[in-house]
């Protein structure tokens, strides 16, 4: 009987090489498949949130006419974070706002309303109830019948 001492070197290669082209081909046909759901699933875009009552994407303005309020640094970089936000990182999020207007439109709302201070305040409260643990103590009488959406009007805040 022939002794194949000189082949066991090509064995471990062999079979190192088996197993990548299995594995080769079995990544291509599952990344095809993924391919091909991404293409049929329906994302949300940016405009969906915006689409109710209340919602758009415009800049913030302010009731001064100031060419100094206008080029504040402060503001412009305020407008500018809420602007990257609704525009960039909301069509990011997979999470939908259960409010009837959106938390970003309520801050830009609350802040030409009552002023940057009051307005900043009440955008923390709102973003802090903004979340699955608080929308459990919503009362339902909040709840829009209509949209099922939760409405929360700025004249509370009076």
């Amino acid at each position: 009987m022939p002794k194949f001492n000189g082949y066991k070197h090509l064995v471990l290669p062999a079979v190192f090489w088996v197993v990548l082209q299995c594995t080769w081909y079995t990544v291509h046909a599952q990344s095809a498949a993924d391919i091909q759901k991404v293409k049929q699933a329906g994302f949300y875009t940016g405009e969906h949130y915006y689409t109710r009552a209340g919602n758009d994407k415009k800049v913030l303005q302010t009731h001064s006419n100031n060419g100094l309020a206008a080029w504040n640094p402060v503001s412009l970089t305020l407008k500018g974070l809420m602007f990257v936000y609704q525009h960039v990182i909301t069509q990011q999020l997979s999470a939908s706002c259960p409010y009837e207007i959106t938390c970003s439109n309520f801050s830009k709302t609350a802040i030409k309303e009552f002023g940057a201070l009051k307005g900043i305040l009440m955008s923390a409260d709102r973003l802090m109830r903004c979340n699955r643990i608080a929308l459990t103590e919503i009362s339902p009488l909040s709840i829009d019948e209509h949209t099922g959406a939760i409405t929360d009007d700025l004249n509370n805040y009076r």
